[in-house]
């Protein structure tokens, strides 16, 4: 599937699923919605174990393997991120996400996605770093609509 026809999938379900959301947490309360939300980056965090894992096979982790699933991953929602690499970290950099947009299409607040991708996060990273402890990882959401979101995965020696 070309990228455009990723992001466009990806940008769909989360105008669908920015909607459930903000009924949801009509419903239930913004913060009990967030948490419920934030559960599903275990999911995530599982999923990204397991590319991890598949990349290292029995070679151990470095931080060419990380930065070369990292890169990857962003792909499946139609993403292409500026990857860069030093010698213990990973930064990716996201100008365009069909998350954040379909979000703001459903009615969705800057303040509101930003809480919803900081507790999804942190609960991808805690599920990363149970099965990788050398990794840490922190998300520094977008500061304003047309800024990016950085991603910054640390490799410990």
């Amino acid at each position: 599937m070309p990228m455009e026809d990723a992001f466009n999938a990806a940008k769909v379900m989360s105008v669908m699923y920015g909607g459930f959301f903000k009924d949801v947490a009509k419903q239930i309360g913004s913060e009990k919605a967030l948490a419920l939300h934030a559960k599903q980056g275990e999911l995530l965090g599982a999923k990204l174990e397991g590319m991890v894992r598949a990349e290292v096979a029995d070679k151990g982790l470095d931080i060419k393997t990380l930065s070369s699933v990292l890169s990857m991953a962003p792909a499946v929602f139609g993403m292409t991120p500026e990857v860069e690499e030093t010698a213990t970290t990973v930064t990716l950099q996201s100008h365009a996400c069909p998350i954040y947009d379909g979000c703001r299409e459903a009615g969705l607040d800057h303040e509101t996605i930003g809480s919803m991708c900081g507790a999804m996060a942190a609960t991808e990273y805690a599920a990363l770093t149970k099965v990788f402890p050398q990794v840490s990882a922190r998300l520094e959401f977008k500061s304003a609509a047309d800024r990016p979101c950085i991603e910054e995965y640390s490799l410990a020696k």
